[in-house]
């Protein structure tokens, strides 16, 4: 039996990574975040390259070329994991791919996964609790997303994710936010 993957999708400051690290525990899977794998790289080129290093939603370049790459590490990670017979839970937000059908059938293919058993966790949050986490947690990449919250709303609030050949599970996530 190949080892299962958990991927655990929703907007910023819906508890993706609180969720992830609680699926990561209880499968004693790999977990992989995208932003701890690839953020510090992608911080530094955006910089270097005379861009904003929180504002990801609105650069071209960003979501050009950095973004694919993000995400082709993270696959590539996971697929060495997996290989490894360890079952693995991606953190990331992955809204991108959304539309594509077939998105994990060729990462899983490009990245030589072992044929393993996918779940995604769609986690949920209304508009206005995702809108309190992110100006609570008060971080410096969320900035851009509360200017222009209308449009990230729009954009970001409302993607329903089309892949195929994976279950897919909702996690309602209400809750308050908290420091622990």
């Amino acid at each position: 039996m190949s080892p299962h993957v958990f991927i655990v999708i929703g907007p910023a400051g819906s508890g993706k990574t609180t969720i992830a690290q609680q699926t990561a525990e209880k499968h004693q899977a790999a977990y992989l975040d995208k932003d701890r794998v690839s953020g510090r790289f992608v911080e530094f080129t955006l910089t270097a390259m005379g861009h904003d290093p929180t504002d990801r939603e609105s650069n071209d370049y960003y979501r050009d070329n950095l973004l694919p790459l993000e995400y082709e590490t993270l696959m590539d990670v996971a697929g060495v994991n997996l290989r490894l017979g360890r079952p693995v839970v991606l953190d990331a937000p992955f809204g991108a791919y959304f539309d594509d059908p077939e998105y994990l059938t060729r990462a899983a293919s490009n990245f030589h996964w072992p044929s393993p058993e996918i779940t995604v966790i769609r986690v949920r949050v209304p508009q206005d609790v995702l809108r309190s986490r992110l100006i609570q947690r008060g971080l410096e990449r969320d900035q851009w997303k509360l200017a222009h919250w209308d449009d990230y709303w729009a954009t970001y609030g409302s993607l329903e994710c089309g892949w195929s050949g994976v279950q897919f599970e909702d996690f309602d996530n209400e809750a308050p936010f908290s420091d622990n």
